[in-house]
C-alpha cells in the first residue's frame, strides 16, 4: 500500500516559463559569438521555438509516477538538439566542429539543469508536504493496518453527510477499492468541495484513460481503439529489437561465459532453462533463461509463480534473480522475433488459462509481442500482485510509443542495477 506522498506522488512540476528561463540563459552563454551573425541570430530564435514547441508541450504533466516526466524533458531536449545538429552544420558547414562541440555542452548543462529542477521541485512539493490527507476505505476489500498514521473513514459504518463534512476539512482524499457507486458519489463531492482526490483503479480505468474523444450528434462520448501495435511504429519497434539485441548479445558474450561457468560450478547441472511461455496471439515459444532453480524444481509442485526468496533457488541463482541477470538469454528470443524488449512478460499457457477463468482481461496482455522489461516491471518487483502487473501491462498497451518504449528502457537501468528486495 501507499505509504508516503514521496511514493504517492512522484514526478516533477517543473513550471513551463521556469525550464525556459534557465534553458535561455544557456543558450545565451553558449551561442555568444555566434549571436554577432545573422544566421546566429536565426538560429538562436529557431531553436527557442523549437525549445517552446518540443521540450515545453505537455513534458509529462499528467504522468505523476516516478521518473517519467523527468524522462519526457530529458528525452524531448535530445531531440531537438538532434535536428539543431542538422542545421548547425548546414549554416556552418566550413566550420561545423566547434558548433558541434558547443552543442554537446549545451546537451549536458540542459540535462543537468532539467535534474537539478525537478529534484528541487520534488523536494519543495512533495517531501515537504505538510497537508492533511483523509482516508476512506471499505473494510472488506483494504486491511487498514498498511495504511500510514492517518484519519480513516470506513464507508460501511458512517453515513455519507458525515463523509461530506469530513472532506471539507482535509486538504486531500484517498479513495481505496471502492465500489463504483460509491466512488462515483465520493468524487462528485471531492469535485464539489473542490479537493484533490487519489484513488485506487480498476481495469476498466485503464482503458478508459486511453480512451479519445468523439462525437455523437451534440453528444461528447469517449472511444477506445483496438489495443495494438501495428504500422509503422511495429516495423521500427522491431528493427530497434533485432539490431539492439544483436548488438548486446556480441557485448555481453563474455559475460554470458562468467555466468554459465558460476553455474557450472555451483552444482554441476545445465546452464539454461528452457519454459513454454506465451507471446502475442497466444502463440508457444520456449524462454531462455539462466537456471536459477534447482533441477525439476516443479516436477512434483507443478507450475507455479516464484516466491519471495523461493527456497528452490540455488546460491548462485539467488544473485542471478536479485540482479535479473538470469533474463540475459532472453535477447535471443528477441532476435528471433519472440519477444520485443519492451511488453508485457511472457506466461505459460497454464497459468493465463488458470488466471483468466477469474480475470478475463488477463489474456489481453497477449495482444502484443511479450517484452524482456515493461512497465509493470519498473513499477513493481517479481512479487507485486498480478492484477497491479495486469493494469501496468493495460496501461502499456493502451498507450503505447517509441518513446514510452525508450522511456521504460532507461527507466529500467537504475532497477536492475539496484537489485530486487525481495530476493536475497
Amino acid at each position: 500500500m501507499i505509504q508516503s506522498r514521496k511514493n504517492l506522488l512522484h514526478g516533477c512540476r517543473v513550471p513551463r516559463t521556469v525550464i525556459l528561463s534557465v534553458l535561455s540563459v544557456e543558450y545565451i552563454i553558449l551561442f555568444y559569438s555566434s549571436l554577432q551573425r545573422l544566421e546566429g541570430i536565426l538560429l538562436f530564435i529557431g531553436y527557442f521555438l523549437l525549445t517552446v514547441a518540443i521540450t515545453c508541450n505537455n513534458h509529462g504533466r499528467n504522468v505523476q509516477v516516478k521518473y517519467e516526466q523527468e524522462l519526457s524533458l530529458i528525452l524531448k531536449c535530445v531531440a531537438a538538439n538532434l535536428i539543431l545538429s542538422v542545421f548547425m552544420c548546414a549554416v556552418y558547414v566550413d566550420n561545423c566542429i566547434p558548433y558541434m562541440i558547443r552543442l554537446g555542452i549545451l546537451l549536458i548543462l540542459q540535462l543537468l539543469s532539467i535534474v537539478i529542477m525537478c529534484e528541487i521541485v520534488m523536494r519543495i512539493t512533495i517531501e515537504n508536504y505538510k497537508g492533511k490527507r483523509l482516508y476512506l476505505y471499505q473494510e472488506k476489500t483494504i486491511d487498514i493496518s498498511s495504511i500510514p498514521q492517518a484519519e480513516l473513514i470506513s464507508v460501511d459504518k458512517v453515513s455519507m453527510e458525515i463523509i461530506k463534512q469530513k472532506i471539507k476539512e482535509y486538504d486531500e482524499v484517498y479513495l481505496f477499492d471502492l465500489s463504483a457507486e460509491k466512488r462515483n458519489d465520493l468524487l462528485k463531492i471531492c469535485f464539489k468541495t473542490n479537493r484533490p482526490v487519489y484513488f485506487t483503479t480498476k481495469l476498466s480505468d485503464m482503458e478508459l484513460r486511453a480512451a479519445g474523444l468523439a462525437q455523437d450528434g451534440e453528444t461528447p462520448i469517449f472511444y477506445r481503439q483496438a489495443g495494438r501495435i501495428g504500422g509503422i511504429s511495429a516495423a521500427l519497434k522491431r528493427l530497434f529489437d533485432i539490431l539492439f539485441s544483436g548488438v548486446l548479445l556480441v557485448i555481453l558474450a563474455p559475460l554470458f561465459g562468467i555466468i554459465a561457468l558460476c553455474i557450472k560450478l555451483d552444482d554441476g547441472e545445465n546452464v539454461f532453462y528452457y519454459q513454454t511461455r506465451c507471446t502475442r496471439g497466444m502463440k508457444k515459444f520456449q524462454i531462455i533463461k539462466f537456471r536459477s532453480m534447482v533441477v525439476g524444481a516443479e516436477k512434483f509442485a507443478g507450475a507455479q509463480l516464484a516466491q519471495n526468496r523461493d527456497p528452490r533457488m540455488t546460491r548462485v541463482g539467488y544473485i542471478l534473480r536479485k540482479y535479473k541477470l538470469d533474463e540475459l538469454p532472453q535477447l535471443i528470443n528477441i532476435f528471433r522475433g519472440e519477444m520485443s524488449f519492451v511488453g508485457p512478460r511472457p506466461e505459460r499457457p497454464e497459468l493465463i488459462e488458470d488466471i483468466a477463468e477469474k480475470v478475463p482481461e488477463f489474456t489481453f496482455r497477449t495482444t502484443v509481442r511479450a517484452g524482456l522489461t515493461g512497465y509493470a516491471q519498473v513499477h513493481g518487483d517479481y512479487h507485486t500482485e498480478f492484477l497491479d502487473k495486469l493494469k501496468w501491462d493495460l496501461m502499456y498497451i493502451e498507450n503505447f510509443s517509441l518513446m514510452l518504449d525508450l522511456k521504460i528502457l532507461l527507466m529500467t537501468i537504475p532497477v536492475v542495477l539496484k537489485g530486487t528486495d525481495d530476493v536475497k
